[in-house]
């Protein structure tokens, strides 16, 4: 639904990506994606920050949206410092690896600070806002996909019984390396949460 991705990040060079001019509004780049990027049942969507999302919120306000969230924070936290710093964000196939680096507190801590920044972001942005969002968590779409996407289409107003299957080609990227340091990651926040405030 909507062939959704990252479209409002950095959005000048994506819009010259497309073939659009770099002088090209940000209505025009708006109206182009909705052209071009929609789906044959008339769905867009686009994915990113609060930052991100808020200038085409402005022209929709109304917007139905998906708020997808990781109910374990420190596994998605470990997951963020391995792809940034490893270079691996997604793979298709068993042969993509993550450059080797050590686990470092003060990265992971960084992201993890910044997941629960991002979410606070969030759900003050939608108790202001009109439209409740659909609440998926990570954990929700990994055992129930089908699931998962037949929620997503009713709430943009699709007829759910018409998604049957769902399929991608994407791998899991997590290892035996996730766990160890997950495991150090739970250490670190636990001796953080346990040093009195300065």
């Amino acid at each position: 639904m909507g062939n959704p991705d990252e479209y409002l990040l950095a959005w000048r060079q994506q819009a010259s990506q497309f073939g659009l001019s770099r002088s090209t509004s940000f209505s025009d780049y708006l109206t182009f994606l909705l052209q071009q990027r929609s789906t044959s049942n008339g769905v867009f969507a686009a994915k990113g920050s609060v930052e991100e999302m808020q200038p085409f919120f402005e022209f929709f306000p109304n917007a139905p949206c998906v708020w997808l969230v990781r109910e374990n924070k420190i596994e998605q936290a470990v997951s963020w410092h391995r792809a940034h710093d490893g270079g691996v964000w997604t793979r298709t196939t068993p042969a993509a690896k993550h450059a080797s680096f050590e686990f470092s507190v003060e990265r992971f801590l960084y992201f993890y600070d910044e997941i629960l920044r991002r979410e606070a972001m969030w759900q003050e942005f939608f108790s202001r806002r009109k439209v409740p969002p659909l609440l998926l968590t990570y954990e929700q779409v990994c055992e129930a996909p089908l699931a998962a996407v037949q929620s997503i289409a009713a709430h943009v107003g699709l007829d759910a019984s018409t998604v049957a299957d769902v399929s991608s080609p994407l791998q899991i990227v997590r290892d035996n390396t996730n766990a160890a340091w997950i495991r150090r990651a739970e250490q670190a926040v636990q001796a953080r949460d346990a040093k009195p405030p300065q």
